[in-house]
């Protein structure tokens, strides 16, 4: 909380995932901004308690509150992969809640976040670089601090209410340029692997009986990563200097480990 605390008027603290720690939330607030979504491999707490019931939970507040408008951060194409991906079904279900419940709204859609593109950059630190499929697929991402961009803008822009936008970054790759990106970066020889689709779906149906939430993200990333992933073109943050930027961390961090 401190690490935000100067960054805000005011702080609730609650669970999402419960309802009853949420009264009070949006009392006096015109417009909520919901990222919430799974983060976990682990098999708890599962996509329908997170994506789905803690943002119906925080919708169920804001309507009581009389809330101008609801935006929320979903996933690009999403909409169209539910049917091969069923982790993104709690999502849509609640974009479709959202849709339907009479407040002012907002999906976003942007591409893969920069985050994802640092486990890239740490499996090329241990000097592997891991593609699926032939690579040739091709991917904006986007940096967080644009995506909250996108995010404000919305709130004033009478365009984006009651609609949908699909976005990325500025930068275009394909998967493989990604990985030699990373790889450029750290000055490291380029080892990649090529892993046939196939395997990671093989693997999914394997996982997915003791563990539904690493199933289902198997399966998403296979399928994100082997078909085209970009949204109209925004923001500022380049994913090179992103990279960069993790190298200095990690070579600051060795250094003070030698000392």
């Amino acid at each position: 909380l401190e690490s935000v605390r100067d960054s805000c008027d005011d702080i609730f603290v609650g669970e999402a995932t419960r309802n009853e720690t949420l009264a009070g939330l949006c009392d006096g607030v015109d417009i909520v901004v919901s990222s919430l979504g799974l983060r976990t491999v682990r098999s708890r707490p599962t996509s329908e308690v997170v994506d789905l019931q803690a943002n119906l939970n925080i919708l169920e507040r804001a309507c009581d509150a009389g809330v101008r408008q609801f935006v929320f951060v979903s996933v690009l194409h999403a909409d169209q992969l539910v049917k091969t991906v069923p982790i993104l079904r709690p999502r849509e279900d609640f974009v479709q809640r959202l849709q339907a419940s009479g407040l002012n709204w907002t999906v976003l859609r942007p591409t893969g976040a920069f985050n994802d593109m640092e486990e890239i950059f740490r499996l090329a630190k241990r000097g592997w670089g891991v593609v699926l499929g032939d690579g040739t697929h091709h991917i904006n991402p986007i940096h967080a601090a644009d995506i909250a961009t996108v995010a404000v803008r919305s709130l004033a822009d009478p365009s984006m209410c009651n609609a949908t936008l699909g976005f990325g970054g500025p930068e275009t790759y394909t998967q493989t340029e990604i990985v030699e990106l990373a790889f450029e970066t750290l000055g490291a020889c380029r080892r990649i692997v090529h892993v046939p689709p196939w395997v990671v779906d093989a693997a999914a149906a394997i996982v997915r009986p003791f563990n539904r939430n690493a199933a289902g993200f198997m399966k998403f990333f296979r399928r994100t990563a082997t078909m085209e992933m970009v949204g109209i073109a925004v923001g500022e943050h380049s994913l090179a200097e992103f990279y960069r930027t993790l190298a200095r961390e990690a070579m600051a961090r060795s250094s003070r480990q030698s000392v």
